[in-house]
């Protein structure tokens, strides 16, 4: 694309509305930075930043706008800057409005003015003078944290504004503000300060879910950061005394903070980082107690079943690596009800060889799982591995079945396999799935059929439902076009007739456009005069229709 003739490569729609933009004044500001690449600031509704990066042709090599539009490759911003560059080439005016760099600029002034010029955007930016502050200020422990604590205000101040909260477009800016305490808390010398810093940030980041709109998942990547930040800075200490308990003590004191209520996750990843203390035997009970009086064993909810869960897996990462065998096999055989305790249990008879104990506890877990389809074919798969270590053939092939009738297909392979007459075996079990009321089992037929490419019984399938013909048309056109024409046609004929705004109509004008590759331009025409004759009193329709009939010609 070439900035002399782009209109021919972007969307008419998108090409007027940025020609709009550029001929009522919205490109405010524009310079050129480097050799080929000029910096545009748009105003609008919001006001975005447009890059492009020209080449020695004119050719267009990069461009970019900061605004959300994610519809196509170029938006109404960018085709403003490309109008707003073409006067510029134009008129030849681009080497003289050349702007100087910021470091050729400040290069040129004395240190006093540098400091002036510094109080001076400072004063219309708090975050920044706090930024500043932080980067390269020295002081006393309680001096460092203020610190931080007022950089992160004065950034969540910055963003959240009058209305109290921060925007899916600001969000990214605000994150990265915020990457200032980061640096600092990394490269602060006293790791209980470098602690703090990260639990203040670790802090705001979690109390950000409030007031911010994380779309982007900003928000919640920091938070994993400022976990890691705490776990480096937490194991970075190799040698047991003091400070390794005070790290442990200041980071279990912090999992009882109210900004955890709804973020258990958090606070059990906060945990998580104690267990690599849990050597020391004063530490390892405190980590103990937190997560013991963290548990609730009366709840039967999903969600803190989950929790207890996790939190049990730490309680057994303390035992396995500091109790006996015995604590720990009988600590499993307490919490089968957990998924995890069940598996590892499962594993440990399944490498003993005890395949009788394998399908004991798995029956188990199948009738306590019962409302669980993932942990029920879990349990389902480990006792079909003890049946086939116990060549029990006939148990096989029952709970194979079960597993394929679940959604688990690759046993489809091994029922076949085990079959004494394959194609006798296809038969039947094509024959079940087709007369069951079970409505998953559509998707497994589908499935088997076209394993294997039985394009007769897809052909029926899709007469039955029409629908599925923009699944299967090119894989059966070449054997049945006669008649996948005509079930496309009635099928497109039957959309129509259900829609009813612009929206629907433009849809049905795509399955047109794609059932002219099948059936040629001809049937295509053929088909959008039936339409436009049955639907003459829908002018927005026989405006679809239009713009089909002109894109043929």
């Amino acid at each position: 694309m070439n900035i002399n003739n782009f209109e021919s490569y972007i969307n008419k729609t998108i090409f007027d509305r940025g020609y709009n933009y550029y001929m009522e004044g919205h490109v405010v500001e524009f310079y050129q930075q480097g050799e080929n690449e000029y910096f545009f600031h748009i105003e609008g509704s919001y006001d975005y930043e447009v890059v492009v990066e020209i080449g020695v042709n004119g050719d267009i090599l990069y461009s970019t706008c900061d605004c959300p539009y994610d519809f196509g490759p170029v938006c109404k911003h960018e085709v403003a800057a490309y109008f707003q560059l073409q006067k510029m080439f134009h008129h030849e005016t681009i080497k003289t409005d050349r702007r100087k760099t910021i470091q050729e600029v400040l290069n040129n002034q004395s240190k006093e003015e540098l400091i002036n010029i510094i109080i001076n955007f400072t004063s219309q930016d708090p975050a920044l003078e706090n930024s500043l502050i932080v980067k390269y200020s020295t002081g006393d422990k309680q001096q460092e944290l203020e610190a931080c604590q007022e950089l992160i205000d004065s950034v969540v101040r910055k963003y959240t504004g009058k209305e109290g909260f921060i925007k899916y477009r600001d969000t990214g800016a605000f994150v990265t503000e915020l990457e200032d305490v980061v640096d600092k808390a990394r490269n602060t010398e006293d790791p209980l300060v470098a602690l703090d810093i990260a639990l203040l940030l670790l802090m705001e980041a979690m109390g950000a879910f409030q007031y911010a709109d994380d779309s982007s998942g900003d928000i919640g990547a920091l938070v994993s950061e400022a976990l890691a930040l705490i776990a480096e800075i937490a194991t970075s200490q190799t040698k047991i005394g003091n400070e390794r308990f005070e790290i442990v003590t200041k980071i279990l004191d912090q999992t009882d903070h109210e900004v955890f209520e709804d973020w258990t996750d958090f606070k059990i990843d906060l945990l998580n980082i104690c267990i690599a203390f849990a050597e020391d035997d004063t530490i390892r009970e405190q980590v103990k107690t937190k997560i013991e009086s963290m548990l609730d064993q009366n709840t039967i909810e999903m969600f803190t079943r989950y929790s207890n869960e996790r939190l049990l897996e730490l309680l057994f990462l303390i035992i396995e690596q500091y109790g006996t065998q015995e604590e720990a096999d009988q600590f499993i055989q307490d919490h089968l009800k957990y998924a995890s305790f069940r598996e590892k249990l499962l594993m440990k008879y399944l490498q003993e060889e005890n395949y009788l104990k394998v399908i004991e506890i798995a029956i188990d877990g199948e009738k306590q799982d019962q409302p669980y389809p993932g942990l029920l074919s879990k349990w389902k798969k480990l006792r079909y591995s003890a049946y086939k270590s116990l060549s029990l053939k006939e148990e096989q092939q029952i709970l194979a079945k079960e597993l394929l009738f679940d959604g688990n297909f690759d046993y489809y392979h091994i029922l076949k396999e085990m079959a004494e007459n394959q194609v006798e075996f296809y038969t039947n079990l094509k024959h079940e799935l087709k007369t069951s009321k079970r409505r998953e089992m559509n998707r497994i037929f589908l499935k088997l059929v076209e394993e294997e490419h039985d394009l007769e019984e897809i052909l029926d399938f899709v007469r039955a439902n029409p629908a599925y013909i923009e699944v299967y048309d090119k894989k059966l056109v070449k054997h049945f076009k006669e008649e996948i024409i005509e079930i496309y046609q009635k099928y497109i004929h039957s959309v129509a007739r259900q829609s009813s705004n612009r929206k629907d109509y433009q849809g049905v004008c795509q399955k047109i456009t794609r059932f002219k590759k099948l059936s040629g331009k001809p049937k295509q025409q053929e088909l959008i005069s039936e339409l436009m004759g049955l639907y003459k009193k829908r002018p927005a329709f026989i405006d679809e229709l239009g713009k089909l009939i002109s894109l043929t010609h």
